[in-house]
């Protein structure tokens, strides 16, 4: 029943933790740039390393994920991926140490209460099953203390995220009228979303031009 789990949820797993923040920001691709350094690490935020071991875990099961659709692979496919992924885990660095400015934080009570609602890890009872939790993690070869990281700060992402899209909560009638045109539609939770894409582009480019971020040369995987 475990390994019946694991099978059919890598997938899903994999789309959620790498699409986290896919398509918000834009403008990120022409940071990215070479220099030889350990494998032990995949990028430096300013200061802050971002493991290998991290990156080669999502990297490796995405490609056998890619493989296992029979999708045709070809290097660019391989580079793609790659890039997908050193992003996603540069953006979530990038992001927690905002919060980490800005005094947002998520407590160890809360990521445990993630974790155990994770509806990766719950067995068919509807309860967390910490046999599921052990094996999934074994079976993407992600260590229990690097998930539990990374989860965290996609959670400390959420709330910053929200944060800034409070800021569009209160968006009076006459400026919603006055952007119909704009964004050629009358529907106000779109032109609500449309304007809170916008903040999250325009305040992650301003992270992004005051931010060090270098991303290590890697071997072919």
């Amino acid at each position: 029943m475990i390994n019946f789990l694991i099978k059919h949820k890598v997938k899903i797993f994999l789309i959620t933790i790498i699409g986290f923040f896919a398509g918000t920001f834009v403008g990120f691709g022409s940071y990215l740039f070479s220099d030889r350094s350990s494998i032990d690490t995949v990028a430096v935020v300013n200061g802050t390393e971002i493991p290998y071991r991290v990156y080669y875990s999502l990297y490796n099961n995405a490609i056998n994920m890619h493989r296992q659709s029979n999708h045709e692979f070809t290097e660019a496919t391989a580079k793609a991926i790659q890039a997908n992924i050193l992003q996603s885990l540069v953006k979530d660095e990038l992001i927690y140490q905002q919060a980490e400015k800005y005094g947002i934080v998520v407590s160890n009570e809360e990521l445990a209460n993630d974790i155990q609602h994770f509806p990766f890890f719950v067995n068919d009872k509807g309860f967390f099953d910490s046999r599921i939790y052990f094996a999934f993690l074994n079976n993407i070869r992600l260590a229990p203390k690097d998930f539990e990281e990374y989860r965290r700060k996609q959670l400390i992402s959420r709330k910053v995220q929200v944060l800034i899209a409070s800021a569009i909560s209160n968006v009076s009638q006459a400026e919603i009228d006055y952007s119909k045109e704009s964004y050629k539609t009358s529907d106000k939770n779109i032109i609500l979303q449309q304007k809170n894409n916008e903040i999250l582009n325009d305040w992650f480019n301003q992270v992004l031009q005051n931010s060090k971020i270098k991303f290590t040369m890697l071997k072919e995987n």
